[in-house]
């Protein structure tokens, strides 16, 4: 779990957004496959947050805009609401992320893949110079690599509930997926994790073939370009979700090829494509406690969010460690809910895929 709290906030804070501007559009229509939707993600150290996004797909390129908005008063003071652009250019092997703020429009350049992460952690120095303590959480491993773990026990079931429900107008059916992952240390303390993952699945119709075919196409040739490992659950669950719960199996099950047979095995009895889809992380964590001593809290800088959100997770694991390290097993450390709201393949300006006018480059790798 070295770096699961972080990847979970870092998800929230790149998420990305579809900026309308007065400037007049001259650049030319193709048709395009375009999804929109809408969900939440909330959890045991974030603020609840909302989210309307749309994905933008042809055959080499996809434009991902979400525009997230905290739930409390107080989060939006503190952390604003995320207002992003993500253009996937598999033509130019370039990935860029627009930025936007009160004052300045940057974007970052970098390989398809992405940036590394010490480029990442870099930007956010130069975002805000003043901070000196930079958080990258990786909890007192000196001790923790006094007690280790194996895993006992690591099943994936799907079922299909018989269950209906009408979302956007389409018939859905509903599956659930339960993934239960459980360590052991030396002395026969347990951590159990459940990964519940429900899907509102619907018989696709001639136009959404068309826009999930352009989607899985362009998905594919991104893999293939940046050599990425394909996960069995990639076809149904985000990447970026994916990535925020990397933690979940200790990186063990997702290198297992016999285990990928399994996933794939069981992920056949969910038909058709998802309408909805809700991803629940539960964790009761009685391993290895003695290591999970408290480290120092230091002074949070909220004129940063990215730094501040890093550094408050620093200090929630420093004075209140048990509660950190010690959920309530009965209520998920992470939530993710999806719902599709439109899904059609239309024209779109070209422009979509470019750089805004009025951007600068802010950091290039």
């Amino acid at each position: 779990m070295k770096y699961t709290v972080y990847l979970i906030a870092f998800t929230l804070l790149t998420g990305c957004m579809d900026k309308s501007t007065t400037v007049v559009d001259n650049s030319p229509k193709n048709p395009t496959a375009v999804i929109k939707s809408k969900g939440s993600i909330n959890g045991f150290v974030l603020p609840d947050s909302t989210f309307k996004e749309v994905v933008y797909t042809r055959k080499n390129k996809q434009t991902i805009a979400n525009d997230s908005e905290y739930d409390s008063w107080m989060s939006r003071k503190i952390l604003g609401d995320s207002d992003e652009t993500t253009i996937l250019r598999l033509d130019k092997n370039l990935r860029w992320t627009l930025l936007y703020d009160d004052e300045t429009k940057k974007y970052l350049e970098c390989p398809l893949g992405g940036c590394s992460f010490s480029n990442l952690m870099e930007f956010d120095k130069k975002q805000n110079t003043n901070d000196e303590n930079q958080f990258d959480y990786a909890p007192n491993d000196e001790e923790a690599e006094a007690c280790s773990t194996k895993i006992t026990n690591n099943s994936f079931k799907v079922k299909a509930t018989g269950k209906k429900r009408i979302i956007s107008g389409y018939n859905s059916k509903e599956y659930q997926a339960k993934w239960l992952v459980e360590y052991k240390d030396d002395k026969g303390r347990k951590d159990t994790n459940r990964l519940n993952i429900v899907f509102w699945n619907t018989e696709p119709t001639a136009e959404m073939k068309k826009v999930w075919g352009m989607n899985e196409a362009l998905t594919n040739a991104y893999r293939k370009k940046v050599k990425a490992q394909h996960n069995s659950l990639s076809k149904l669950v985000p990447d970026s979700i994916f990535m925020s719960l990397s933690a979940f199996s200790g990186g063990t099950s997702k290198d297992n090829k016999k285990w990928q047979n399994k996933v794939t095995r069981e992920l056949s009895k969910v038909k058709g494509y998802p309408m909805s889809i809700k991803v629940e992380w539960y964790l009761d964590r009685k391993a290895c406690i003695e290591a999970k001593a408290a480290p120092k809290k230091e002074k949070l800088d909220w004129s940063n969010p990215l730094a501040a959100i890093k550094q408050s997770t620093s200090d929630m694991i420093g004075k209140e460690a048990e509660k950190m390290f010690m959920p309530n097993p009965k209520e998920p450390i992470f939530r993710y809910v999806y719902e599709v709201t439109s899904i059609k393949v239309e024209p779109v300006h070209d422009s979509v895929f470019e750089i805004p006018a009025g951007f600068t480059l802010a950091t290039r790798e």
